[in-house]
């Protein structure tokens, strides 16, 4: 039996984000002097830490977008998210939510002066995108399915053709630079506009859908028109496949870096701020978390707390118990935000946990600029909104919980 080892090589993953900064370059693009030394560095060093074991976005079915089955037959789209199914066939977390979310956090860590935190979420983004321009990744052919050979086989012969050089031998920049130059050209740059623009409600039920969600579509559709190469034995078909998406995926991680760069210096933008009073509001009913607004801090690793002006911090406790109290051991005070685009606080980074439970109802946070609805139909939802709802009534007190 063939046995596939794409780790021979370096990570596509570093390879595709390094390749996409040096094409903004080659193209003499504004953004190229956004991303100092430093940024590349942390941005080609994250790059493939959501494949590391142990990592919170390393998760079975995480990492697919899937617009059609193995076998070619179209899915369709998740009513109220927009877009597609992970491999699971859950609408997320997915690379569109996670994409979503983590694009939005760097942006926010960004401003607050958090710079190396907010390269490595771009990066996670940018590993997202790659990932739904990977065709195995858009048609379940998953690494738990009977189709994980022929995956395996994809990844392993990528990293031979983008590499191209005995291991022992390559250098990563001129690989990656010869990798910009085919992209060069065919960089979708204005398709990569209005980001921040989510799922929107809209009359009869149905749903406007995201920007994000729009280009991930387009790219997860155009994935599973190679299904054939995958999964056929012509290696000639295979390896024009692998090329077109490689050439791809360069091209649109260089979109991003781009709009990345124009979005960091747009005050108007709807991202979450330190020193900005929030209120977390019920989107059904008249209730907030709390009375005292609620403020965020950024952590470097991207996580936040949420404390009052009196530094009394929203914590977890056992059994999901939603507190507002003073730090001490055995709670949970940092959150991330997590399975886009509900902008739902997970305690830890955790994605396959909801941040709490408050009277048996199941609660996600979410920024009401931007509505995304309910994609879980078990939650009640809160908004993160900057000015006090007036006769709602309070959750949480000072020192006590629900």
């Amino acid at each position: 039996m063939i046995r596939y080892d794409k780790h021979k090589y370096p990570s596509v993953h570093r390879g595709i984000v390094r390749a996409a900064l040096i094409l903004l370059e080659l193209e003499q693009h504004p953004a190229a002097k956004r991303y100092s030394a430093g940024d590349a560095e942390a941005l080609i060093g994250e790059a493939d830490a959501p494949d590391r074991r142990g990592d919170r976005q390393r998760g079975r079915g995480l990492h697919y977008y899937c617009a059609a089955k193995p076998d070619g037959t179209a899915l369709p789209l998740h009513p109220a998210l927009g877009g597609y199914c992970n491999g699971r066939g859950a609408p997320a977390p997915s690379p569109l939510t996670v994409l979503d979310a983590e694009y939005r956090t760097a942006l926010s860590l960004y401003r607050a002066g958090r710079f190396f935190p907010a390269m490595q979420s771009l990066s996670r983004a940018l590993h997202m995108l790659a990932d739904i321009c990977c065709p195995p990744h858009t048609a379940g052919l998953t690494y738990f399915s009977r189709y994980a050979g022929a995956h395996k086989r994809y990844e392993a012969r990528a990293a031979e053709l983008f590499w191209d050089s005995d291991p022992a031998n390559l250098i990563e920049y001129h690989a990656a630079e010869g990798w910009a130059e085919k992209a060069k050209g065919n960089v979708p740059y204005s398709a990569y506009t209005d980001l921040l623009r989510g799922s929107i409600p809209e009359s009869g039920g149905t749903w406007q859908r995201g920007t994000l969600a729009e280009i991930c579509n387009r790219l997860s559709r155009s994935g599973t028109k190679e299904l054939s190469a995958v999964l056929g034995d012509d290696a000639l078909a295979l390896d024009q496949s692998i090329a077109r998406r490689l050439k791809l995926s360069v091209a649109h991680c260089a979109a991003l870096l781009a709009a990345f760069d124009r979005d960091a210096d747009d005050p108007e933008l709807p991202v979450w701020k330190e020193q900005q009073p929030y209120w977390l509001k019920s989107f059904m009913s008249a209730f907030i978390v709390t009375k005292e607004p609620l403020f965020l801090e950024f952590e470097d690793d991207g996580t936040v707390t949420l404390s009052t002006q009196e530094k009394q911090y929203l914590a977890v406790g056992s059994m999901g118990r939603v507190l507002l109290t003073e730090q001490t051991e055995g709670y949970t005070y940092r959150f991330r935000f997590g399975r886009e685009p509900l902008l739902t606080l997970y305690p830890d980074g955790d994605q396959d946990r909801l941040l709490a439970q408050i009277r048996g109802q199941l609660f996600s946070i979410r920024r009401m600029t931007h509505l995304q609805g309910d994609i879980f139909l078990s939650q009640t939802s809160f908004a993160l909104v900057t000015q006090q709802p007036e006769k709602a009534k309070a959750l949480l007190t000072s020192h006590g919980g629900l």
